[in-house]
């Protein structure tokens, strides 16, 4: 599931460390009742990322999707992600994304 829409190097699995280098994100899909995304993103920090989601009332396990990459690699990964669940969800944004092209640029 999580590769669909991705090429190879892009859809590996990383781990969920914090403190990622400087310039380094890695996407991550919420996921919530029978394993289904939620949301889309991208991060720098995981452990930092998944409290935040929480206070912000978005539910879900948080599931890193990719290895680390540059900022640029992962705001693409996140939009060929979005793209590829509209596709197959009529057109429509994960639950929790609010935005059309992804989250805030932080």
């Amino acid at each position: 599931m999580t590769g669909k829409g991705s090429s190879g190097s892009r859809g590996g699995r990383g781990g969920s460390s914090s403190g990622g280098s400087r310039g380094k994100a890695q996407g991550y899909t919420l996921r919530g009742s029978n394993n289904r995304i939620d949301y889309v993103g991208i991060t720098k920090d995981p452990a930092r990322r998944a409290p935040e989601h929480k206070a912000d009332g978005k539910t879900g396990t948080m599931k890193v999707e990719t290895r680390k990459m540059s900022r640029p690699a992962a705001r693409k990964w996140e939009q060929e992600r979005l793209d590829t669940y509209r596709d197959n969800h009529g057109g429509k944004n994960p639950p929790q994304n609010r935005t059309r092209g992804g989250g805030r640029k932080d």
